[in-house]
């Protein structure tokens, strides 16, 4: 391998989304940005909603939309041994980058009407809890009222624009 590559996979709970190899990996924890180059200290942090960039040995950059989670930089010898990109092994890699995601989609991967659907739909419960319309008939047992459910569309709209932004390139 070529110096400055190094060892990724990003995996969610239903799949390993990507393993191979990057020369740069680009995301955002509560600390603020972070970009991961070969050689990086030993790191483990969490990752907020962010767009995650992942530029690849070719130069093509992956990008995708993480919905937090956490990310673990080895520095150990060989830590990419055995991280499969293709037909096998990538032989003496010594970073390797593992983030750990519930949610993480690959930009093409994104389906946008979809988003679209669930932004529109999480503007309309926010506009709706806002002014006060949406009574505490809507909120479960033991919540703390119209407040938590104010937050939930908040975020939704938030993973809905997230999205929508990472599929059309826009969060650069």
């Amino acid at each position: 391998m070529a110096d400055g590559v190094f060892g990724v996979e990003v995996v969610t709970p239903e799949e390993s989304l990507l393993a191979g190899s990057a020369t740069s990996v680009v995301l955002t924890s509560s600390d603020g940005d972070l970009t991961v180059l070969d050689g990086h200290t030993a790191l483990v942090t969490d990752v907020v909603p962010c767009l995650a960039r992942v530029e690849q040995p070719d130069g093509t950059t992956l990008r995708m939309a993480l919905h937090g989670g956490f990310l673990q930089v080895d520095t150990s010898p060989g830590a990419a041994e055995g991280l499969a990109e293709g037909d096998g092994p990538l032989p003496g890699l010594s970073t390797k980058v593992t983030v750990l995601a519930g949610v993480a989609e690959l930009a093409d991967q994104i389906d946008v009407p979809r988003a679209q659907l669930a932004k529109e739909a999480a503007e309309a419960r926010v506009a709706e809890l806002s002014s006060g319309r949406g009574g505490a008939s809507d909120v479960p047992d033991g919540d703390d009222g119209p407040g938590v459910a104010l937050v939930e569309a908040e975020a939704a709209l938030a993973r809905a624009d997230l999205r929508l932004s990472v599929a059309s390139g826009s969060t650069d």
